[in-house]
């Protein structure tokens, strides 16, 4: 997430970037997803930054949430609503479906077992969200950070009926060549 995260304020500082589209595979969340399914982020979340039990001396009784920045306050990180219409209307391969919702991002890869052990203590604190991945809060809070647009799409390499370091090794390829319309859709069609 630092890399990722360290990779974006180099593009916008030293390239210039004026939008990223942020692409990559994540771990679904939910039943009756499939390998290759798509997922547009509405928004992201950080789901290790937990700073629920810390009380700011100025304001005891403010209460943090699962992924908000102490004193800044920023939690979800939404995408561009210009990018988030465009990647809605663009063509699919035959037999892909699409959803729209919340990532969360974190540093642990995460197998079936754990993402359903997790279901109670950090999914629903976040509302459960469509899918897991490892590096899209950074490049999220980097784009908030420099006034940059930001859009995340993950096709899901793994999901909670498999093994995901199986299925993320055989099917990695094929998520990551869903994506591929929808970013042509977007660069060729934002302003």
């Amino acid at each position: 997430m630092v890399f990722a995260g360290s990779a974006a304020t180099t593009m916008i500082n030293e390239f210039g970037a004026s939008a990223i589209v942020f692409t990559g595979v994540a771990g679904g969340l939910k039943a009756g997803q499939s390998v290759g399914d798509l997922v547009i982020g509405s928004e992201v979340v950080n789901y290790e930054m937990d700073a629920r039990s810390f009380r700011p001396p100025w304001d005891p009784e403010y209460a943090y949430q699962l992924g908000e920045i102490p004193i800044i306050k920023w939690r979800v990180y939404e995408a561009d609503a210009k990018m988030l219409t465009l990647a809605s209307a663009a063509p699919l391969p035959d037999g892909v479906k699409l959803t729209k919702g919340r990532l969360a991002s974190g540093s642990i890869f995460l197998d079936v077992a754990a993402k359903k052990a997790m279901s109670a203590t950090v999914w629903e604190p976040l509302g459960f969200p469509e899918a897991a991945e490892m590096e899209n809060a950074g490049v999220a809070q980097i784009c908030r950070a420099y006034a940059t647009p930001y859009l995340s799409l993950r096709a899901l390499s793994d999901v909670l009926d498999g093994d995901a370091n199986e299925d993320f090794g055989l099917f990695c390829q094929q998520a990551a060549d869903n994506v591929f319309p929808i970013v042509m859709h977007i660069a060729a069609n934002y302003p």
